[in-house]
């Protein structure tokens, strides 16, 4: 019977270990919300704020342009090692079908 209660005590401290854990996480929760919308008021209201978003969106979209680029210019050059790799393997596939 001890036993029994002692078994019951461990489970209901582990559910409120876990219910204390998932209080915490609400309520990190609800502070990244608040924070969130003081920031999003901050550049929906003051005309300092309208003027950083207009400048982040321009950096954004100036990174973003840089990054299509940048796909760009690795798929060149993953076509160029890929047909350099069939060329030599071309070349070697010939060299040994000439010695045999």
């Amino acid at each position: 019977m001890a036993s029994d209660v002692h078994g019951i005590r461990r489970v209901m401290d582990l559910t409120n270990e876990r219910h204390d854990s998932t209080r915490d996480m609400n309520l990190w929760a609800i502070a990244a919300g608040a924070l969130a919308g003081a920031l999003a008021g901050y550049v929906l209201i003051t005309p300092r704020g309208r003027h950083a978003l207009e400048n982040a969106i321009i950096t954004l979209d100036d990174f973003a342009t840089s990054c299509v680029r940048f796909s760009q210019s690795v798929a060149r050059a993953h076509g160029a090692a890929s047909d350099s790799w069939n060329a030599v393997t071309g070349v070697i596939a010939s060299k040994s079908l000439r010695s045999r």
